[in-house]
């Protein structure tokens, strides 16, 4: 486990797919998630079982409130390993702890884990340009948008653009 002052990142358990069903189906997570709405979503439980927990190459966590109950889950996928890098991706699914600094939490001590104990050299993750909660919370914590993909997200019936942002170790650890 890891532990943050807020939250605590472990590994994905069988018993966290309840929460996931919920969160992948309701319409609001998804929106801030990823900006879409029915298109990636209306799994079933044993859809998200298989994703989640049997076949996948993303490795995913649980985010862990301090009394250890779950919400959100956090990971990276599209590992490089010549170039040490990797792509970040963080859902605060329990909506009750949204604007609170969880998210913020838990990816701070994500990407200290990624950096010290994998050693990646550079960490990436994208949002929608809607996502100003998210936005915010990445260049907190020193993430610098590095480019737009025009017109790549279908929000709500429109075309919105995709923000990627990145991080350099050399620049969040010296942000402390």
């Amino acid at each position: 486990m890891i532990n943050g002052n807020k939250t605590i990142i472990r590994p994905l358990e069988e018993e966290d797919m309840e929460a996931f069903y919920q969160w992948y189906n309701d319409p609001e997570v998804n929106y801030w998630s990823s900006g879409s709405w029915p298109l990636n979503t209306l799994l079933s439980k044993e859809e998200i079982q298989d994703r989640y927990l049997e076949n996948s190459d993303e490795h995913r966590y649980a985010i862990l409130n301090l009394d250890k109950e779950i919400m959100g889950t956090i990971g990276f996928r599209e590992v490089n390993i010549p170039a040490r890098s990797a792509t970040v991706f963080i859902v605060i699914g329990n909506k009750q702890y949204w604007g609170q600094g969880y998210g913020t939490d838990a990816l701070k001590i994500f990407l200290q884990f990624l950096f010290q104990q994998w050693n990646f050299h550079r960490i990436s993750l994208d949002t929608w340009d809607g996502n100003i909660r998210a936005i915010k919370a990445y260049q907190k914590l020193g993430f610098i948008c590095e480019g737009k993909l025009r017109e790549a997200r279908f929000v709500q019936g429109e075309y919105r653009d995709a923000l990627v942002f990145g991080i350099l170790s050399s620049e969040f650890l010296k942000k402390g």
